[in-house]
């Protein structure tokens, strides 16, 4: 009988919460190809970037640093995530798209399977909505941020990351000035867990009753999945570079406006260790809700060299289109050409 394979929430360092991910998601794609769910019981303050977000465009490292907030990357795409204080993040590892919800594709990921997060929000005490692209309201506000990555052979990552004692919006002191100027939340004031949970409910709770609420919306059993993987943590340590995680070698970034906030793009020598003369291919990146292997993809310009589009149920893609990466890129690459570029 299919089952849904759960780790009981327990306290994490950060860094291994985000390790979590990358480790279920290979349990989901083994043989078994179960789902894979586990809470974590974190501590900030730390900024948790997404896999494709370069730092410096999100953040300023060095008020961070002052603040003593980390500054982490997480394996999944989408926007950062603050987290001020006690936290939580939940790690949904999928075999494929439709595991949890028969009738979801790759363009309907997160509309199908956050709805199970939503189930579990509600039955602490807090009415949960999904609007669409990043972000889960509780009370009427942003309260729970999503990330997103999926493997070319369909397997799919899920994060969802809520802070306790603070809002996971990043505070204006910390922000980069191009992250300062996008309103991410609809004008809406972002919330902490304590502003829209009841007052007695414990985090360890709620964690407990968000992975009851997956398994109920999924109509699966809940069995233990025994001892916690082993995690390679030293992937998510701290972000000390500006430009992580564009390649060595590349050009000036270059950005666009698009519904989620930000794209990036730069262009890439062959050889990283030889200056910038004719480049071979783009790094694409910024807030887009996408798989990491679309974004490599399409800065090796596979798709355009055939002059086809990616088969639209090939990857989740929210917050940009294919259209809008494909141009960044291009642009990125037409710069990285010219003269002093």
């Amino acid at each position: 009988m299919p089952a849904m394979h759960s780790l009981p929430p327990v306290h994490r360092p950060l860094e291994d919460a985000l390790a979590l991910g990358p480790a279920l998601l290979a349990r989901a794609r083994s043989a078994g190809e179960a789902p894979w769910l586990a809470a974590s019981l974190v501590e900030g303050p730390a900024v948790v970037l997404g896999a494709a977000q370069r730092a410096a465009r999100v953040v300023d490292l060095s008020a961070c640093a002052a603040r003593g907030a980390k500054v982490l990357r997480r394996a999944t795409t989408g926007t950062a995530a603050f987290l001020g204080g006690r936290g939580v993040v939940w790690t949904l590892a999928l075999p494929h798209a439709a595991a949890l919800a028969p009738d979801a594709t790759a363009r309907t990921l997160l509309n199908r399977n956050v709805r199970g997060f939503l189930k579990g929000f509600s039955r602490a005490g807090a009415p949960a909505h999904y609007f669409g692209r990043e972000w889960i309201s509780l009370q009427h506000r942003p309260a729970a941020l999503l990330g997103l990555d999926a493997t070319p052979d369909g397997a799919v990552l899920i994060e969802v990351f809520a802070g306790l004692d603070a809002a996971p919006a990043i505070p204006p002191e910390l922000a980069a000035p191009d992250e300062r100027v996008i309103d991410r939340w609809l004008g809406k004031a972002p919330a902490a867990l304590s502003e829209v949970l009841p007052a007695r409910l414990s985090l360890e709770a709620l964690a407990r009753a968000v992975v009851e609420g997956v398994a109920l919306r999924a109509a699966l059993p809940l069995i233990d999945g025994g001892e916690a993987p082993e995690l390679a943590a030293e992937r998510f340590q701290p972000v000390t570079a500006p430009d992580d995680p564009v390649p060595p070698g590349a050009s000036a970034a270059v950005l666009a406006r698009v519904p989620i906030g930000w794209i990036e793009a730069a262009a890439l020598a062959d050889d990283p260790h030889v200056p910038l003369v004719s480049p071979a291919r783009a790094w694409l990146g910024g807030d887009v809700l996408t798989a990491r292997w679309l974004l490599d993809a399409l800065g090796r310009g596979d798709a355009p060299a055939r002059g086809e589009d990616f088969d639209a149920e090939a990857s989740p893609l929210e917050g940009a289109t294919l259209a809008d990466l494909r141009a960044l890129a291009r642009r990125a690459l037409a710069l990285g050409r010219a003269p002093g570029g």
